[in-house]
């Protein structure tokens, strides 16, 4: 299915959630687009995952609201508010999840982190290691999202993803998009109504980054 097929798919299940009764609720409630840089080695290694995220108008709104509700007319501390915001993210991993050879990679320490409020969009960039660093000569995946389905992140389509280093691989990246069921558009629409869900309930709707690195010699 074309990425154009998944979302009229599911523009039309919300819309026919909201239409049968005002007492559901659409989840999720806000969206973060993301652009997502893979750092590799030299020799070969993703080192580090860096995250480019831009908050919708509508959450950089509250966002905004809530950063200045005290009053005291100072400047916006956003480097601060990365910091708290990357805080509670991190029990979470960050919202990230990578896999090399099907097998999860852990994340090591948070290096940068950054806020900026730009063109009225608030956006949040931070690079985490990966702990142990994996070669990349090996299908490696990343997906970037919130588990409770509450925030809803896509990959930026201005901003693909992309390997930055100078490599001795050679490498391809790839986006592999969520083929949710009518029934996980169901369940997400009923949370606010009280449905429980299981923990990772967002990986069914998390864009996956493929990347793929070949050595030289299997160039050949």
């Amino acid at each position: 299915m074309t990425r154009f097929g998944r979302w009229w798919r599911r523009v039309l299940v919300f819309w026919f959630l909201g239409s049968a009764s005002f007492a559901v609720q659409a989840h999720p409630h806000a969206w973060i687009y993301v652009g997502t840089t893979f750092l590799m080695s030299q020799e070969g290694y993703i080192t580090a995952i860096s995250q480019n995220w831009n908050y919708d108008n509508l959450l950089t709104e509250i966002l905004l609201d809530e950063l200045t509700q005290d009053g005291s007319g100072q400047a916006l501390d956003l480097t601060e508010w990365a910091a708290d915001t990357l805080q509670k993210l991190q029990p979470f991993g960050y919202f990230l999840q990578v896999k090399a050879a099907g097998k999860k990679v852990g994340l090591g320490d948070l290096v940068q982190y950054e806020g900026a409020l730009e063109d009225e969009v608030l956006k949040l960039r931070f690079t985490v290691l990966l702990d142990p660093p994996v070669y990349a000569a090996q299908p490696i995946e990343l997906a970037v999202f919130d588990p409770s389905f509450y925030i809803e992140i896509l990959q930026h389509p201005e901003l693909p993803a992309q390997v930055q280093g100078d490599s001795v691989l050679t490498c391809e990246l790839s986006l592999e998009y969520p083929e949710p069921s009518t029934e996980d558009f169901l369940r997400a629409a009923a949370i606010d109504s009280g449905m429980k869900v299981e923990p990772q309930f967002g990986a069914l709707f998390a864009e996956t980054v493929h990347l793929q690195c070949q050595e030289p010699s299997r160039l050949k």
